[in-house]
C-alpha cells in the first residue's frame, strides 16, 4: 500500500477525487440554497396567481355582501396546500375568514385590493391570504435535496470517467516508460520504445528525449573519463603555482573567514598569526579600520560592477613588531550562475617599505622640516577645508596668528642653532595645547597660524570664553623659558591675534588679514598677550606707525 500511494496514478486519482469532492460539496451547497429560494419564490407566486384567479368573484361577493359566496371563496382557498388561512373583508365591516381569528396584524400576508365591479376607481374590500410557510419550505427543501443529489452524482460519474481517461492516456504509459527507464544501465546501448498511439504527442517527445539523453550520457561517460585524467594533471600544475607563488593567496567565505592560504600568505602574516591558527579566523580582524573593510567587502559582493578591486591596507602586528602594509587585490569568485559571490580571492603583497617611503615623502612635502608642523602650502589647503566645513555646518572657524617676541634678537645673539631649537620647542608646545584635529601651521620664519573649529551655539556664553581660555593657555605655554644645549635658559613669548569666521570675515583671506591686524595690536600693547580683532581698535592702530623692527609691513 505504501508503495502504491507513491505512484503517479494514485496521486492523480487522489487529486481528482479531492477536487471532485470539493466541487461537489461547494456546488451542492450553493444549488441547495438556491433551489430552496427558487421553490419558495415559485410557491409565493402561485399564491398570488390564486388570488388573481378569484379576484372578480371575490369583488362581487364583497359588493353584494353575500356571505355564502364569500365563504365558498374562502373555503376554496383554504383547501389548497400552499394556503394556510384566508380572509375576505369590506369597508362597512363585512368579514369572512377561514381560521379561528381574523388575519389583521399577521405577518407574511398576501393582500389583494378589491375594486367595485362597475367602477374600477372605487376600493370596496381586501382579500388576505396567509401562505402555508411550513408546507412551502418543506417542499422547497425536498426539491433542493433531490437537485443536490443529482448534481453530486453527476459530478462523481464525471470524475470517474475523467480518472479512467487520464489513467489510460497518461499515467499508464508514463508508468511503463518509468519501468523501462529504470532497467537502462549507463554505458549500454539501450532505448525505450514509444507507447502505442503516442508517437506524435508529448509522451512520444518525452521518450525521444530520454533516448537522446541516454545516448549523450554514454558519450559523456567516455568524455568524463578523459577529462578526469586531464584535470588531475592541471590540478598538480595549479597546486605547484599556488604553493610556489611569490604573492600571498587566500580565499575567504561570505563571513570573511579564511578558508585556505598558500605559504607566501603565511610569510606575510607571520608577525601576527601562524597559518595553522589562521584558518577559520576572520580576515578583517587582522587589519585596522575593520568596519570599513567589512563594509567594502559587502559592497563588492553586492555590486554587479565591482569584480576586482585593489587596496593598500595596514595590518595589525604583535607588540614590538614593526608596521606591516600590504597591497591587496580582492576578486569575486562567482557561483555557476554568476549571480552571487560566495567567496572572495585575495592576492596580497608586502609593500611595507614602499608605503613607508610614500608616507615619509608625503609628510616631508606637507610639513615643515624643522618643527614638523604643517607648512604654509599644506596649511592653507587645510584651512580652506576648515572654512568649507564651517560654512556647510554653520559653525565658527577661529584663526590665531602667532608671532614670536624678540626672536630676531635670539638669532642675532645666540645664533641660528639656538633659534632653531626655540622654533622646535614652540612647535611641541603648540601641539600640546591644541587638539589633534586643530591645525598648527608654521606660516614662515617665526610666524605661526592655528585653525580651530567651534560650535556656534551660545557664542557669548560658551564659545568666546573657550576661545579666550585656549589663547591664554597658548600664551602661557609660549612664555615658558627654553633651555639651550649649553644649559642656559632664554625667555620667549608670543603676540597672538585672533579672528573668527563669520564674525570678522567671509573667507579665509579676510580672516587671516583680521588675525594679522589683531596680532599687531598685541605687539603695540607690549607683546606676550592675545588680542581679538575689533574694527574700532584697528582704526586707532592704523593711525599709529609700526616702528617695531619685528613687526611685518
Amino acid at each position: 500500500m505504501r508503495r502504491f500511494r507513491h505512484q503517479l496514478y494514485f496521486k492523480v486519482a487522489l487529486a481528482i477525487a479531492l477536487s471532485v469532492a470539493l466541487v461537489a460539496v461547494l456546488s451542492s451547497y450553493f444549488f441547495y440554497f438556491e433551489e430552496i429560494e427558487r421553490n419558495e419564490q415559485a410557491s409565493r407566486e402561485y399564491v398570488d396567481q390564486l388570488s388573481r384567479t378569484i379576484e372578480k368573484t371575490a369583488s362581487i361577493a364583497v359588493y353584494v355582501q353575500d356571505s355564502v359566496l364569500a365563504r365558498e371563496i374562502i373555503d376554496g382557498l383554504a383547501i389548497n396546500d400552499v394556503v394556510s388561512e384566508a380572509e375576505l373583508i369590506s369597508e362597512p365591516g363585512f368579514s369572512v375568514y377561514s381560521g379561528e381569528k381574523r388575519l389583521i396584524g399577521r405577518e407574511g400576508l398576501s393582500t389583494l385590493i378589491l375594486y367595485n365591479p362597475f367602477s374600477e376607481d372605487e376600493v370596496i374590500g381586501q382579500l388576505k391570504i396567509l401562505p402555508n410557510e411550513a408546507f412551502i419550505h418543506h417542499n422547497a427543501k425536498d426539491a433542493a435535496v433531490n437537485q443536490a443529489r443529482m448534481l453530486a452524482l453527476l459530478t462523481v460519474v464525471t470524475a470517474i470517467l475523467v480518472s479512467f481517461i487520464v489513467h489510460k492516456a497518461l499515467t499508464s504509459p508514463l508508468n511503463r516508460i518509468t519501468n523501462k527507464f529504470e532497467e537502462i544501465i549507463p554505458g549500454q546501448d539501450s532505448h525505450i520504445s514509444v507507447p502505442r498511439f503516442h508517437q506524435k504527442d508529448e509522451i512520444g517527445r518525452l521518450v525521444s528525449g530520454i533516448n537522446t539523453l541516454v545516448s549523450s550520457l554514454n558519450q559523456s561517460i567516455d568524455s568524463e573519463r578523459n577529462l578526469r585524467e586531464k584535470t588531475e594533471v592541471l590540478e598538480k600544475k595549479f597546486r605547484l603555482i599556488f604553493e610556489q607563488a611569490s604573492a600571498g593567496i587566500c580565499l575567504i567565505d561570505s563571513d570573511n573567514l579564511l578558508l585556505t592560504a598558500n605559504p607566501a600568505f603565511e610569510r606575510i602574516i607571520y608577525k601576527s598569526h601562524s597559518i595553522k591558527d589562521a584558518i577559520g579566523l576572520r580576515l578583517t580582524d587582522w587589519f585596522y579600520n575593520k568596519q570599513q573593510l567589512e563594509s567594502f567587502l559587502a559592497d563588492i559582493r553586492q555590486s554587479h560592477h565591482l569584480d576586482t578591486v585593489a587596496l593598500d591596507l595596514k595590518m595589525k602586528t604583535l607588540p614590538g613588531s614593526s608596521d606591516c602594509w600590504v597591497h591587496c587585490l580582492f576578486s569575486k569568485v562567482l557561483d555557476e550562475g554568476k549571480q552571487s559571490s560566495l567567496m572572495i580571492e585575495v592576492l596580497m603583497y608586502d609593500v611595507t617599505e614602499r608605503t613607508e617611503r610614500e608616507i615619509n615623502t608625503r609628510f616631508e612635502a606637507d610639513h615643515d622640516g624643522l618643527t614638523h608642523l604643517k607648512n604654509r602650502r599644506a596649511g592653507r589647503r587645510a584651512l580652506i577645508e576648515l572654512f568649507d566645513r564651517a560654512k556647510e555646518n554653520d559653525k565658527i572657524a577661529v584663526i590665531m596668528n602667532i608671532d614670536l617676541d624678540n626672536f630676531k634678537r635670539i638669532n642675532d645673539v645666540r645664533g641660528h642653532e639656538a633659534g632653531d631649537l626655540v622654533l622646535i620647542e614652540v612647535g611641541l608646545r603648540m601641539m600640546a595645547v591644541f587638539r589633534n584635529d586643530d591645525l598648527c601651521i608654521r606660516w614662515g620664519g617665526d610666524e605661526f597660524v592655528v585653525g580651530c573649529y567651534f560650535d556656534n551655539a551660545r557664542f557669548e556664553e560658551r564659545c568666546l570664553p573657550a576661545i579666550e581660555k585656549l589663547a591664554s593657555e597658548l600664551r602661557c605655554a609660549l612664555n615658558q623659558d627654553v633651555k639651550l644645549r649649553c644649559g642656559e635658559d632664554i625667555n620667549i613669548g608670543g603676540s597672538i591675534g585672533i579672528a573668527m569666521y563669520p564674525q570678522h570675515g567671509r573667507d579665509l583671506e579676510s580672516v587671516l588679514k583680521a588675525a594679522d591686524s589683531a596680532m599687531y595690536i598685541s605687539k603695540q600693547r607690549g607683546r606676550n598677550q592675545y588680542s581679538i580683532f575689533d574694527p574700532k581698535l584697528m582704526i586707532e592702530s592704523d593711525s599709529c606707525p609700526r616702528n617695531d623692527p619685528e613687526t611685518k609691513s
